[in-house]
């Protein structure tokens, strides 16, 4: 068992050192793809947990109808303490906004007696920033609410953060589709390059009974290096690149960075980079088969 193991291993040593360039083109286009794959799965998942931790920065503020009654605004805002995805809601009397806004404006009520237009306020705080959306919605049907403007929140922020995480995402697959497609091609010819470089070897190793098996797993196995390296040095630069960006942003308000998943990141794009490799392989293999080998 040893013996075969180690036999296919270095027939497949053999034959990534005969193509030595079609190899180092084939990891760098694996690495770059990897890369760029990996590279937008983590902005994506970083975007997304960064708008969900918002929840709690953005408020929104709910107001009610003026001819409400305490039990109606009461009712008012245990419904919205209700809803999914809300944090918190804080209520406000009109006294309470009037002081305030006057507070804040001196310069336009000094001196004046006006009556308070100011109606009873909810305060409303959420749990994850993608809610909002939702939440605004059922709230300004809620009948306790002023029919006009009753509802003031930060959407135009929400909104283009959703509208960046969707631009990311969709980018992201689309150079992914590019860059795969790219270095498969290269690790595809490769292997077949190698099948016709060896074609000799391979027919004789049929006439003395070699099992397709004998003859492909090599195949295969050069294919799964392309990837698993390809991996490896993507996740060198993706840990250089994550430092960096890291750093840049740190001192940004609002901002918090973690650290890189360095062990989640090697798995995953090691294994991502092995099927990968595997895939275009096999397909080489295949189509190789289609074909008659000279004898």
């Amino acid at each position: 068992m040893l013996d075969r193991l180690e036999f296919l291993v270095s027939e497949a040593i053999v034959s990534l050192r005969r193509n030595r360039g079609m190899t180092f083109a084939s990891i760098i286009a694996s690495s770059l793809a990897l890369v760029i794959v990996g590279g937008f799965t983590l902005t994506y998942i970083g975007l997304s947990k960064y708008v969900a931790a918002q929840g709690s920065r953005f408020e929104m503020s709910v107001f009610a109808r003026d001819d409400a009654t305490p039990d109606q605004v009461r009712t008012l805002g245990d419904n919205i303490g209700k809803l999914d995805g809300v944090d918190k809601v804080t209520f406000k009397s009109k006294a309470e906004v009037w002081a305030e806004w006057k507070k804040k404006n001196p310069s336009i009520t000094s001196g004046l007696e006006l009556e308070n237009p100011m109606p009873d306020t909810f305060v409303v705080t959420f749990k994850d920033l993608r809610k909002v959306d939702s939440v605004s919605k059922l709230v300004g049907h809620m009948p306790e609410v002023a029919p006009k403007d009753g509802v003031q929140l930060m959407g135009e922020v929400q909104s283009l953060l959703e509208s960046v995480i969707n631009s990311i995402r969709w980018l992201g697959i689309g150079l992914g589709i590019v860059t795969l497609l790219t270095g498969g091609i290269l690790i595809y010819n490769t292997v077949r390059l190698t099948m016709n470089a060896r074609r000799r070897e391979i027919r004789i190793m049929e006439l003395v009974g070699a099992n397709r098996s004998t003859i492909e797993i090599p195949l295969l196995i050069e294919g799964i290096t392309h990837g698993v390296l390809g991996s490896l040095i993507a996740t060198l630069v993706l840990w250089v690149g994550f430092g960096i960006v890291s750093k840049a942003i740190g001192t940004m308000p609002m901002i918090h960075t973690e650290p890189f998943p360095a062990a989640w990141t090697t798995a995953s794009l090691a294994l991502a980079g092995a099927a990968y490799g595997y895939v275009c392989g096999a397909l080489a293999i295949r189509e190789n088969q289609k074909e008659a080998i000279p004898r």
